[in-house]
């Protein structure tokens, strides 16, 4: 069954129970002093990172405001960082990429948006949360739109970490910020929420020894391995692209999305509105017969942006199989 095939990954690693050293650090080839972060709301929705150190927490939000310059979501100016006694705290409400703000501490109302489906949505390649395959999630990153880090070469705030088994699949992935925070949901069920948080817990869900999480590390003498990748927002990749769509793309496109912000809603407000779930039998058909022939005209299309459709489509459909 597809439902078999795609729910295993981002859901289980138990087969690749190693031991993690707690040490490791993405922003560098030597072990780091680790630091703990800790991420909560204030009364007013406002993310705030704790510690003991400003200097800690004021890298976190330099790392942070840099990845939403990237975005092109305009300037950031964090808050002082203020202590008391031992700890400290730095309001960052507009430091962080607004996907992240927003949805930081949130669960899904149904099962469905994943680990990838977050990587690729925080850096606009995808626009709305929701299941992604593994297949999409790989025929991205080997995309124009994503370049593959060299061995070495030191990982920015927005970077994408997949890991991948000694096959090459798809395993998991998340967003690395600094070696103290990533931007992970670490699982497709209802129950995991999106969340900053340490490496660290990532790698304690998903593990990968200390050496397989460097860049080049490869699937020799590695159970699973992180491969490092830096891409760029969808919108840029259109705007700067050499050939332009055929005639049927930007309609057929706009179908998906439309299609796309209609089942995100759905699956993010399930629990919250109960008009959703007296009408979801009817959004559910409704979608499908859309998605179906949007899905097969794009397989019988070529280029990269019919077969990102079909890949997302695909994927929607999947996702309408989970509510």
């Amino acid at each position: 069954m597809i439902f078999k095939k795609y729910t295993i990954y981002c859901i289980s690693f138990a087969f690749l129970a190693l031991t993690a050293a707690p040490c490791f650090a993405a922003d560098g080839e030597q072990p780091l002093m680790r630091f703990s972060v800790a991420v909560s709301r204030g009364a007013d929705g406002t993310l705030i990172l704790s510690g003991t150190d400003c200097a800690v927490l004021e890298r976190q939000a330099a790392a942070l405001a840099d990845w939403r310059g990237r975005l092109h979501e305009g300037a950031a100016s964090p808050d002082a960082c203020r202590c008391e006694a031992d700890s400290c705290s730095l309001r960052i409400a507009s430091a962080a990429p607004e996907f992240v703000s927003l949805m930081h501490g949130v669960k899904a109302g149904r099962w469905g948006p994943n680990c990838w489906n977050t990587a690729l949505v925080s850096n606009k390649v995808l626009s709305a949360p929701s299941f992604t395959s593994p297949a999409e999630m790989t025929f991205w990153m080997r995309s124009p739109l994503c370049r593959q880090l060299r061995a070495g070469e030191l990982p920015r705030p927005g970077d994408i970490i997949a890991l991948r088994d000694q096959a090459g699949e798809e395993v998991h992935g998340f967003v690395y910020l600094t070696g103290e925070l990533a931007f992970s949901k670490n699982y497709l069920t209802a129950a995991a929420p999106y969340a900053l948080q340490s490496p660290e817990e990532v790698y304690k869900e998903f593990p990968v020894l200390e050496e397989c999480r460097k860049r080049g590390a490869s699937a020799a003498g590695c159970p699973a391995y992180a491969d490092y990748f830096r891409c760029s927002p969808l919108e840029d990749y259109l705007q700067s692209a050499q050939v332009p769509p055929d005639k049927d793309y930007p309609g057929a496109a706009a179908a998906v999305s439309a299609a796309e912000g209609a089942i995100s809603g759905l699956v993010l407000h399930w629990k919250t509105n109960p008009e959703i779930q007296s009408g979801a039998a009817e959004i559910l058909a409704a979608q499908e017969k859309v998605l179906l022939p949007l899905r097969e005209m794009a397989r019988n299309r070529s280029g990269l942006l019919w077969r990102a459709l079909e890949l997302r489509a695909d994927s929607l459909l999947h996702q309408l199989s989970l509510i």
